[in-house]
């Protein structure tokens, strides 16, 4: 029985010591050729420009901005009606009314629109114009 666990041991050594003859030494420029490598590869890759325009929501602040303009002038035309009647709400005065909260919805969103472009000149994120 001693024989054979000498026999198991003595094969595993053997083993052992083939793999470790075996074994492969590095070279001692292969970090600077990995390193070139990966170099090479990062250079011959096309180049992302960096967005510099930031990102605009105009379609969102135009359903935003007017959206609220219409319920207010929902409300306002509703109110209207249920508590003055169908004439006031048709009248010349109340149609002025509708007008000039339509016009202020309509300048805040233009003044949105012209304090996020000098935002983006001063930045430098501007548009060329063609």
């Amino acid at each position: 029985m001693n024989e054979k666990n000498n026999i198991v041991h003595d094969d595993e050594e053997f083993i052992r010591g083939m793999m470790q003859e075996a074994r492969m030494k590095a070279p001692e420029n292969l970090k600077y050729r990995i390193m070139h490598q990966i170099e090479t590869e990062n250079a011959l890759k096309p180049q992302q420009t960096p967005v510099r325009l930031s990102e605009r929501k105009v379609l969102k602040d135009f359903v935003g901005i007017f959206g609220l303009m219409y319920a207010v002038l929902a409300a306002l035309i509703g109110g209207a009606y249920l508590l003055k009647g169908k004439e006031f709400a048709l009248s010349s005065g109340f149609l002025w009314t509708v007008i000039l909260v339509a016009f202020v919805f309509s300048f805040f969103w233009l003044m949105t629109r012209v304090d996020e472009r000098l935002n983006d000149k001063r930045k430098g994120n501007h548009i060329p114009s063609k």
